[in-house]
């Protein structure tokens, strides 16, 4: 069964965290994402959620330490700890964590620092490390590969197949691969072949179009075609829409809801 989520964070720019979600219920979603959880009001999060029905299906995990860097792994695992009882407070199951970490200039660049041999090796260890707290926890860490561009130019794993390399190494319930097709049609493209491939470790897929990271039909990927491919493998698991509006946010609806109807 495939169930969908929306991202809130780049919705609605103009309300504040609350406001946005009962915007969303009202557009017809039950179930949402959001990034960062240490600078919002998890209180009122979850109290609207509550209220309206809707699900947190996941947030991110990865706010001040990198996975990749070896010197920090142990305030890495700590912050994780404390990101699982956020995930209590918020019933959620699913933490996304990032390679890198995001700084206010871009992802912190560890290039200098470590080898990119060495950089995966520590995300590998990091990640085994989690996995007692996330079973403790009932929840399922997401790593999600990331492209390089810009001022994200330091990121460590930006291919998918690194990414489903270092989870089946961790071999665990508990840790999976997130796959983001912008990401992933910036970096390498054939988007059909890595998702299907790799259904058993995927249970979560993040949707915008490339090159601007808009709704479906935006740009160059053939969503009609994606979703069909999708639909018709074995994954089993959140399609969640991350994408930044082309316009105003009400405007992208129904080309959204035009992608999600594909997959029923």
């Amino acid at each position: 069964m495939i169930d969908i989520a929306i991202n809130v964070e780049p919705l609605y720019p103009e309300m504040d965290f609350c406001q946005k979600i009962e915007r969303i219920k009202a557009a017809g979603f039950d179930a949402i994402e959001f990034w960062s959880w240490d600078d919002k009001d998890l209180d009122a999060i979850s109290e609207t959620c509550q209220r309206l029905g809707v699900q947190v299906k996941a947030f991110g995990g990865t706010t001040y330490y990198s996975l990749c860097d070896r010197e920090h792994s142990s305030d890495c695992i700590e912050w994780i700890r404390k990101t699982a009882e956020a995930a209590k407070q918020l019933h959620c199951k699913n933490l996304i964590l990032f390679p890198n970490h995001f700084t206010p200039s871009g992802c912190a660049d560890f290039r200098d620092k470590y080898t990119a041999e060495a950089a995966i090796a520590s995300i590998t260890a990091n990640l085994v490390r989690m996995v007692p707290i996330l079973e403790e926890n009932g929840l399922t860490a997401l790593l999600e590969p990331l492209c390089n561009i810009g001022a994200d130019a330091g990121m460590t794993v930006t291919d998918t197949s690194v990414g489903a390399d270092i989870v089946r190494a961790v071999h665990s319930d508990h840790v999976k691969l997130l796959c983001d097709v912008y990401h992933m049609q910036v970096m390498h493209g054939n988007l059909q072949t890595n998702i299907t491939k790799n259904t058993d470790i995927v249970p979560y897929i993040h949707i915008a179009d490339a090159p601007d990271r808009h709704e479906p039909g935006t740009g160059e990927i053939n969503f009609r075609y994606l979703a069909q491919q999708i639909k018709e493998s074995d994954f089993s698991g959140t399609v969640c829409m991350e994408y930044f509006p082309e316009d105003e946010t009400e405007a992208g609806y129904p080309a959204v809801k035009e992608f999600c109807a594909l997959l029923k």
